[in-house]
């Protein structure tokens, strides 16, 4: 855990809830970075008490999956908390907490190579803090971990906060871009589930209910809400090895694992009469948000669309439990996801004026048109600056063009 000095010297203003008040305490909060998995697990709770108060359901849900997936292995994690100045001498509380954001660096062996990026390309599970500061919140972070890192990229999702207004400490050197990309991955949901339905386009809805009724008519079968109640280990270990897209079995076992062992965590699932399981989805509740991390349907089944069909089931449960926001992380290639609201990640980079740096930035784009595998792994810094047209400009600079839909 490390503990720094306030950002700038103004002082702590009266604790008042307006836009300008939050603007204030933000700029005089003191710092504090916990480094590395447990200490950051460490405050899981009240992370995710945090995301609540500030309106981000179910973003710090899962967290020890967010930490322990294939792609943060290679990866070391920080969290950059924001807390009010002059905390008491524990000063990582709900109380005290303003805003944080999740970082990871990236690694060669057990060597640090001061690049850094946040793990989560949808913008969800990276910035926190009241609304319309994130954009504030992601520029302060990262301008403290740019006095030792190379290259420091945020992605948040873009609130009201007006990126125009972003700002750093002065006497910060180095050089800054932004991009903003659309992103379509939430339902809302009304009052009912044909409500809901008409929200839909017309191929959609007739597909959800068209495939639902017909396996059901093929293979009677229930939707269950709570299928670890009911499943076997083995019948896990069997519905995975005969997937549509298998995954290694310790991958499986910590999405599955984290779904059921986590707070507001579940898997639900279409299970036919005879015992069979055709389908499985898991995730995190929290307030009026649902957000499914992944899904696994079984082979052999294809004509029936078992996405589908457990689409529908859930939507048409999820409404029962009155959830207004029905997420899917990191989207889903489902017809339904065009009458999504769009939403908009902003992509912000730092960087030093370094030579690994410089490297880096320019080399970038040229390697991933190379090596599409460079993209397929989780590395969301290349994927940011693969982008040949991002303008640099210096810190001290008014912001570049915001890059639409890249």
């Amino acid at each position: 855990m490390t503990y720094s000095n306030s950002i700038d010297g103004c002082p702590t203003p009266p604790q008042c809830e307006s836009a300008l008040a939050q603007k204030a305490a933000l700029a005089a909060a003191d710092t504090l970075i916990l480094r590395g998995r447990e200490s950051i697990l460490a405050h899981a709770r009240m992370l995710e008490d945090f995301a609540r108060t500030t309106g981000q359901f179910a973003a710090m849900h899962g967290l020890q999956f967010t930490l322990d997936q294939e792609y943060a292995a290679r990866k070391k994690p920080g969290l950059v908390c924001f807390v009010k100045r002059h905390a008491p001498a524990i000063p990582l509380s709900l109380e005290t907490l303003i805003g944080c954001v999740l970082f990871f660096e990236y690694r060669i062996g057990s060597r640090n190579t001061g690049l850094i990026a946040t793990g989560d390309s949808s913008g969800i599970r990276t910035v926190f803090g009241a609304p319309g500061h994130h954009a504030n919140i992601a520029a302060l972070a990262a301008s403290v971990l740019l006095r030792s890192a190379h290259i420091v990229l945020v992605t948040f999702r873009r609130d009201e906060d007006p990126l125009s207004k972003i700002s750093f400490p002065s006497g910060l050197s180095g050089l800054w871009t932004t991009q903003t990309r659309e992103v379509r991955d939430h339902l809302p949901l009304c009052h009912s589930y044909d409500a809901t339905l008409a929200t839909l386009g017309k191929r959609t809805r007739t597909h959800l209910r068209y495939y639902r009724r017909y396996l059901e008519k093929q293979i009677p079968c229930d939707f269950v809400p709570d299928a670890p109640a009911f499943i076997l280990p083995q019948e896990l270990v069997a519905l995975n090895a005969s997937s549509l897209e298998p995954m290694p079995p310790e991958k499986f076992e910590l999405q599955y694992r984290a779904a059921t062992q986590l707070p507001g965590g579940f898997v639900c699932g279409l299970r036919a009469r005879d015992g069979r399981w055709l389908s499985l989805a898991g995730g995190w509740r929290q307030q009026t948000t649902t957000l499914i991390q992944w899904q696994t349907n079984a082979a052999g089944f294809e004509k029936f669309s078992l996405g589908t069909a457990l689409r529908s089931f859930i939507i048409e449960y999820e409404v029962t439990l009155a959830t207004t926001r029905l997420c899917f992380h990191g989207g889903t290639s489902h017809s339904m996801h065009h009458a999504f609201p769009a939403e908009h990640v902003v992509d912000l980079v730092l960087r030093r004026r370094s030579l690994l740096a410089f490297l880096v930035a320019s080399q970038t784009p040229i390697a991933a048109e190379r090596s599409r595998a460079l993209t397929e792994r989780g590395n969301f810094l290349v994927e940011a600056l693969r982008n040949r047209n991002l303008e640099w400009l210096p810190l001290s600079a008014a912001p570049p063009r915001q890059l639409q839909n890249f």
